[in-house]
């Protein structure tokens, strides 16, 4: 009877199929997806620094997926922080202020991660549309 358990469980290890690897290359292929859309810098200001969205935004290529809802939600926060400082008056209006809220909005989106089943590919088209409504607001402000 022992014989037949010992054969069973040997016939159960060897029956059970390889667990799928913990990380993979998906990750690196999103990584470079997001690392393909570069930032526009808008004109500076002495009124607004956009200095540090501007390096936490370039630097999300580099963060392990793991991480990145960090970095993100400092990207609201210092989105947020401009967003209710004072603008210059060639600035303050309101094309140029809906369109820096639009870019509020897919921060947030991107910060407050609401991704369905593919997690890491939703993140980086997240990520990407974020970055492309940076770029249409700084071309904005270029005139």
């Amino acid at each position: 009877m022992r014989l037949c358990y010992l054969f069973f469980f040997i016939a159960l290890v060897g029956c059970t199929q390889k667990q799928p690897p913990l990380f993979s290359n998906n990750s690196v292929t999103v990584d470079t997806l997001i690392q393909k859309t570069p930032l526009k810098i808008p004109v500076s200001s002495q009124e607004l620094n956009w200095s540090n969205l501007l390096a936490l935004m370039e630097s999300l290529h580099e963060i392990p997926y793991d991480q990145r809802s960090i970095t993100l939600k400092n990207i609201k926060e210092e989105a947020i922080k401009l967003n209710t400082q004072a603008w210059p008056k060639d600035w303050d209006t309101k094309p140029i202020r809906a369109r820096f809220n639009v870019f509020v909005t897919h921060v947030s989106i991107a910060a407050d991660q609401r991704l369905g089943d593919d997690t890491i590919e939703e993140q980086s088209l997240v990520i990407n549309k974020m970055k492309i409504s940076w770029d249409i607001f700084a071309n904005q402000i270029r005139g």
